[in-house]
Parts: structure tokens; C-alpha cells; sequence
């Protein structure tokens, strides 16, 4: 009966912990996603524990329905490093246009650094 009351109190944490994390992201606080890391690893080890000792101490609805928070904070946290890697990508390349690299060839000659490519005609008939 203790087994199953700790398994009990692991789930019901680890839902509140993924529901915080959750509201953590779509509220844009992403330092406190340091903060909930180790809990949930904690939680998580605590509740694999207890199922391995008592596969049954938990509902099939309540696994259900933590694999739901799951699987929403996964998708979370993927758009959320989607996002992260697109800003990081914009400052790169802001940097890149803004600063010397590309203007100057290797012997220290200025490159024709122009907006659209030069036109070229045709000139066979």
C-alpha cells in the first residue's frame, strides 16, 4: 500500500510539475525550464521505480492522462527550441551583414558587393 501511495503522489507531482513547465513556455519564463529539469527527472525516476516493484499501482487512466501532459510538453518545448534556433539563426546572419566579413577579399581589395547580380545580355544570334 505504501508502494502505491508513493506511485500516486509521483504521478500527481509530475503532472503538476509538467502543467507548471507548460505554463512556464507558453508564457515565455524559459529560465525557470532549468528550475523543473531536475524535478522531473527526480519524479520520473521515482515513479519508474515504484511501477517496476508494482506494475499496478498506478491506473491505466492516470498513466493515460500523464502521457498526455507528456506529450504536450514535449511539443512545447520542441517549438519552443524551433523558435530559439530561428532567432539564433536571424542574429547570425544580421551579424554577418553588418560587419566586415565578405566585404574585403584576401590581398585587402574591396569585393563589388552589390544588391542584385549585374545583368547579362545575350549576345548571340
Amino acid at each position: 500500500m505504501n508502494n502505491q501511495r508513493q506511485a500516486l503522489a509521483a504521478v500527481d507531482a509530475l503532472g503538476n510539475l509538467l502543467r507548471k513547465e507548460i505554463a512556464a513556455i507558453e508564457g515565455g519564463q524559459f529560465s525557470q525550464l532549468v528550475e523543473y529539469s531536475g524535478e522531473k527527472a527526480r519524479l520520473s525516476a521515482v515513479l519508474e521505480k515504484q511501477l517496476q516493484e508494482n506494475p499496478e499501482a498506478v491506473s491505466k487512466e492516470q498513466l493515460s492522462g500523464l502521457k498526455e501532459l507528456i506529450l504536450r510538453d514535449q511539443q512545447h518545448l520542441q517549438q519552443a527550441q524551433r523558435a530559439t534556433a530561428e532567432v539564433i539563426q536571424e542574429v547570425t546572419d544580421t551579424r554577418e551583414r553588418h560587419s566586415l566579413a565578405g566585404l574585403y577579399g584576401r590581398e585587402g581589395a574591396k569585393r563589388v558587393n552589390r544588391a542584385t547580380p549585374s545583368p547579362s545580355v545575350d549576345k548571340s544570334f
